[in-house]
């Protein structure tokens, strides 16, 4: 009886919410470490020279760019199935694929990686486009495609899965403190801000993005006080990076003028 007290009810935090024993800050890593090397290879690899013959891609390339993306997204996935377990108390086929919040998780989850698949397929095409063809009437469409309309999918996704991770499962980890909460402020800053500012000025979605991190701040901020966000794992993950990659778009945009230029 006991025991069931212990594991079945969780545990009541001082802030007043449930926290669970679930290993929330575990899977939240994964997720940060996933994000971490897509960031890093996609910043790598962006200026790398054409190979020569038939590949507008390597194939070490090209395992890369479907690998570091599908393991990004199995994080996402095992983090979502753990909050869910976390928040319910048990893990049924109406938590994981019918309700509302699995809805928009799943939506999020399939339109970022359609984006993604856009992106990778566009970019190889444009990386093959002769260059006396690249100012034509093709390389702007495929351009397009590349630019545009693949990483407004993939920061549509990325938003909604984000959202549902936010709305689920915030407030129903382990509350961090010390280097452990530092560990994952840094890399908040690192995968959500990068990615934000990223899509935002690379993509050319910078109203989109603005408007995606005060969504995302604003939610996280209405769960839990600002003291307690960086305390808890979702929140380190989320909040931090996505707050100042909006602050930083919202800066940018005002002192050019118009749409930022990605260096």
């Amino acid at each position: 009886m006991a025991a069931s007290n212990g594991a079945g009810d969780g545990l009541a935090g001082s802030s007043g919410y449930i926290r669970s024993t679930v290993p929330v800050a575990r899977n939240v890593f994964w997720v940060i470490l996933a994000l971490l090397a897509w960031v890093l290879f996609q910043g790598l690899r962006a200026h790398a020279p054409v190979p020569g013959g038939r590949w507008s891609h390597t194939p070490f390339d090209l395992v890369f760019l479907v690998l570091l993306p599908a393991l990004a997204a199995f994080a996402f996935t095992r983090l979502f199935l753990v909050l869910t377990q976390s928040a319910r108390g048990t893990l049924n086929v109406y938590a994981v694929l019918s309700s509302p919040l699995a809805w928009l998780f799943w939506l999020g989850l399939a339109i970022g990686l359609v984006g993604h698949g856009v992106h990778i397929a566009a970019h190889a095409l444009y990386r093959a486009i002769p260059e006396a063809f690249i100012g034509g009437a093709y390389a702007q469409k495929v351009a397009f495609l590349d630019t545009d309309l693949g990483y407004l999918l993939l920061g549509i996704g990325f938003f909604l899965a984000s959202l549902a991770v936010v709305v689920q499962g915030q407030g129903v980890g382990q509350r961090l403190t010390g280097p452990e909460r530092l560990l994952f402020v840094v890399g908040s800053l690192a995968t959500y801000g990068f990615v934000i500012v990223y899509v935002g000025v690379a993509g050319q979605q910078v109203i989109p993005a603005i408007a995606a991190s005060v969504v995302l701040t604003g939610a996280s901020l209405w769960i839990l006080p600002p003291s307690e966000v960086t305390h808890d794992p979702i929140g380190a993950l989320i909040t931090p990076g996505t707050f100042l990659a909006g602050l930083t778009l919202i800066i940018w945009t005002i002192v050019v003028g118009g749409q930022p230029s990605w260096p």
